[in-house]
């Protein structure tokens, strides 16, 4: 009986010992409180800058290239000609046409005539009624026959024409593909491109969930501004305006496109540019935000570590927003006067109880934010 007692109480100071130890073995970590506030936010999108007007340059006539009446790379005017393309068989052509339309005119004329004194002819009953349809159907033959002269004549016309291959749009000629002496077939060779950049465009694809906003923004609501960075980190100086959001989202990326439009009058941003759109706007002051250092993602979801008020470690799925700063947006899963922990994360589990260094400074926003 003695025996047990002391086995037994033996026991109790080894527990208690234990768990001493562990007391001592927590884990100590920095949290931090979740508090409301307004924050900048930088959302940033990989964008492509697209002409007002680009226009592939071709000939719908078939010949060799006869002339270039334009240097490359200037400034054009829309409908000044540019090119021309040998046109000798195109005037010949229309010459030909041009005899065969005056033959029908004349044909014409006389079947008319000859249709009207068949009919005084009818009234006098010196002339059989079917001579009087037959006259009638040649007229009608005769007209049919100078339609189809006069069609041809305004075709062939039209050949000649465009021969002279003249500015669509007004804009910056390219670089010439061809020289004079080339063969160019219609609709098929490339002779140079047109594009006018005044204003230009920017194109870049955002989620489906964000069409809301979007649609909002392009209703002239909310205060969000658009600027364009360029590849070596600088920035457009004019701020640029939706222009349009494309009607349709993409099934396989979800991402549906939107297009802004910016001023170019100093012929700094040119068609096929890349670049990244920024667009800036301003939380409700009762957003929360906490530090990115506190983020656990993981391939299935994103979530911070919380701390119970028995500093107990508690996982939260979190909905990620964009960063503002060294802050990152957060959607959904936090409340004001959540406690995150921000340091000390790999010596942690959920379930965990751990000591906290110090009292744990609310998460206030950084300078300049309020």
């Amino acid at each position: 009986m003695v025996a047990l007692l002391g086995t037994a109480c033996g026991g109790g100071k080894k527990q208690q010992q234990q768990a001493a130890m562990m007391g001592m073995m927590k884990a100590t970590v920095v949290a931090q409180e979740v508090v409301p506030a307004s924050y900048t936010v930088h959302s940033q999108f990989p964008a492509t800058l697209t002409a007002h007007d680009e226009v592939a340059i071709r000939s719908d006539v078939t010949g060799y290239l006869s002339g270039i009446k334009v240097k490359d790379g200037s400034m054009v005017k829309k409908g000044q000609p540019l090119y021309e393309i040998d046109k000798s068989r195109y005037v010949a052509a229309y010459g030909q046409v041009a005899a065969t339309q005056q033959q029908a005119e004349a044909d014409l004329a006389q079947k008319e005539k000859d249709y009207e004194r068949y009919k005084t002819l009818l009234e006098h009953d010196a002339i059989s009624r079917q001579t009087v349809d037959q006259a009638y159907t040649a007229v009608m033959t005769s007209k049919a026959n100078l339609a189809a002269a006069k069609a041809a004549v305004a075709r062939a016309g039209t050949d000649v024409n465009h021969a002279v291959i003249r500015a669509p749009v007004s804009g910056s000629i390219g670089i010439v593909q061809i020289k004079v002496g080339d063969i160019v077939n219609a609709g098929q060779t490339l002779i140079n491109t047109l594009v006018n950049e005044h204003p230009i465009f920017a194109d870049f694809d955002v989620p489906q969930a964000s069409i809301p906003q979007f649609l909002r923004i392009q209703k002239g609501q909310g205060d969000e501004k658009f600027f364009l960075k360029f590849t070596n980190g600088e920035t457009y100086g004019e701020q640029g305006k939706i222009q349009a959001i494309n009607n349709i989202v993409d099934p396989q990326t979800g991402t549906i496109r939107v297009r802004l439009v910016f001023e170019n009058k100093d012929n700094q941003l040119k068609s096929g540019m890349s670049g990244v759109v920024v667009m800036q706007y301003a939380t409700p002051a009762t957003q929360v935000a906490i530090p990115a250092k506190a983020i656990v993602e993981t391939l299935s979801e994103t979530s911070v570590m919380t701390l119970t008020k028995d500093n107990v470690v508690q996982p939260v799925h979190i909905t990620p927003g964009p960063v503002a700063d060294t802050m990152l947006i957060v959607e959904s899963g936090l409340k004001a006067g959540d406690r995150i922990i921000v340091e000390g994360l790999q010596k942690v589990r959920p379930g965990d109880t751990v000591n906290v260094a110090g009292p744990g400074t609310p998460a206030t926003p950084p300078a300049g934010k309020h």
